[in-house]
């Protein structure tokens, strides 16, 4: 059975080698996650040529991520030898801006602007949470604040400040750093860690095209409350957006999680752009071979949610049995998707469009008479023309219940549309003659195993066949090979 929603893999070394990279795709790794807080540029550049060696010995297009950062607010160093500190509830401690070491009385934290941020009833939660201290006053060299959940303390551990409003906290200059190099590496993807609203898209798109004319899609990972309620605007200026519950779970109270995931979910089927669902959906399969049948359910519920896809992170990239995750994973989704695929309430919505912009008003209404006509017609397959992918974002927003095929005429638009839901690429120059491209792209589809000779295809497309993008107005049908 053909699985609609994919899987993303975060990479480390559990499979970084090309053989472990092969075994990987074949499981059913559709896109590759690099996280840039980890490793050196020359690390990260033997990995994505060891993706893109292993993806074509196994003959498939797998777009990479690269994970961009952000800004990972710490608190300071250990004295060298020092056991971790502990802090008791009720405890007072004075909060110093700077990586100054840790102390019984003092914690120092790597965000020069820290005083400009909290003030008093300020909530500071440290290692994920699991430390809380509640700001009580705010002073010109430190605040002070009050344990209200103790614990051990280690160097170096992550910060977190709910409800804190950080400016320029999606790109800061290791990140800018980071863009240069995945552009220079190809990437198809950037993750944004830490946004607030749509202008930190514009500034890390800004960002990379200081170095390509074409930057790679930028993936919002929406993680703070001010994402949440910049949703709208986010999903219209991203190329996907994603559902990043491991920070989202400690900036908002756990139990507000569900909810919003299903909220963005919801936004990205509405607005037509692919959504990751991601963080601790096979946990335990980190250390053990079999998920727990909570991860089951909430790999399952993700897809039910309507998310195109569903990620994998440190069981994948340090785990045990990072195969076998993949492999139970694939197996979750074809067994929710075994009646059909999963069609929301908020993906049949009519896609928003600017209403003075009448080819985009012709486009949506393609899309969906596709979608209508793959329901009443024999077709096997829907095939999609494209120059950007976004006619076949378009038409994967309906979710139709053939496979889409889309026909890019270049390799990098083919690549990244391996994110989203239910597509699989293949790449034919553009041709003015329709009947031709129609021709060599029915004979490619068959010949690269993604259907069969004879098999009835719907055609979305336009005319005349030009390079120019978003003027989709044709449908054809037509038995593939002819």
């Amino acid at each position: 059975m053909e699985r609609r929603v994919k899987i993303v893999s975060t990479l480390g070394p559990a499979v970084g080698n090309r053989e472990r990279l092969r075994l990987l795709f074949n499981a059913g790794v559709d896109v590759v996650r690099i996280n840039a807080a980890h490793g050196n540029n020359e690390q990260r550049h033997q990995l994505i040529a060891s993706v893109r060696a292993a993806a074509s010995d196994v003959g498939r297009r797998i777009p990479i991520l690269f994970d961009l950062q952000g800004l990972k607010i710490r608190t300071g160093p250990l004295a060298d030898g020092s056991e971790p500190m502990p802090f008791a509830r009720g405890a007072q401690v004075r909060l110093v801006p700077g990586a100054v070491p840790t102390a019984a009385d003092q914690i120092g934290i790597n965000l020069s602007t820290l005083l400009d941020v909290v003030s008093p009833g300020s909530r500071v939660l440290i290692s994920d949470g699991l430390i809380e201290l509640h700001v009580s006053d705010v002073k010109n060299d430190h605040a002070t604040a009050t344990i209200a959940r103790g614990g051990l303390l280690l160097g170096k551990q992550g910060v977190t400040l709910p409800g804190a409003l950080i400016k320029g906290g999606a790109i800061t200059d290791a990140d800018r750093e980071d863009v240069a190099f995945a552009v220079s590496e190809g990437v198809d993807y950037l993750g944004l860690s830490f946004i607030n609203d749509a202008s930190d898209l514009e500034l890390a798109r800004a960002e990379a095209r200081k170095h390509c004319d074409v930057p790679p899609g930028l993936i919002a990972k929406i993680e703070r409350p001010e994402a949440l309620a910049n949703l709208r605007a986010i999903a219209d200026g991203a190329d996907a957006l994603m559902v990043a519950r491991g920070d989202l779970g400690v900036q908002l109270p756990p139990e507000q999680v569900p909810r919003a995931q299903k909220e963005i979910i919801g936004v990205a089927n509405e607005a037509g752009v692919p959504v990751i669902t991601a963080t601790q959906m096979l946990e335990s399969m980190i250390t053990q071979p079999v998920a727990t049948r909570a991860e089951t359910s909430d790999v399952a519920n993700a897809v039910w949610d309507g998310t195109d896809a569903v990620m994998l992170s440190a069981e994948t990239a340090v785990g045990k049995f990072p195969i076998e995750a993949v492999r139970t994973m694939d197996r979750i989704i074809k067994e929710v998707e075994r009646d059909g695929p999963i069609r929301t309430e908020h993906a049949a919505k009519h896609l928003p469009f600017d209403e003075t912009d009448q080819s985009q008003r012709f486009a949506d209404a393609i899309a969906r008479a596709a979608y209508a006509l793959a329901v009443d017609t024999p077709v096997r397959y829907l095939v999609v023309f494209t120059k950007t992918g976004s006619a076949v974002r378009r038409v994967s927003k309906y979710r139709p219940t053939p496979p889409i095929i889309a026909v890019a005429d270049n390799e990098d638009t083919a690549r990244k549309l391996g994110l989203v839901w239910g597509v699989r690429s293949i790449v034919v120059p553009v041709e003015r003659d329709p009947d031709e491209v129609f021709r060599k792209a029915g004979q490619v589809i068959i010949d690269e195993g993604l259907a069969d000779s004879g098999d009835f295809g719907l055609l979305v497309g336009s005319l005349p066949m030009t390079h120019e993008a978003g003027r989709t107005n044709l449908v054809h049908f037509r038995q593939l090979g002819t």
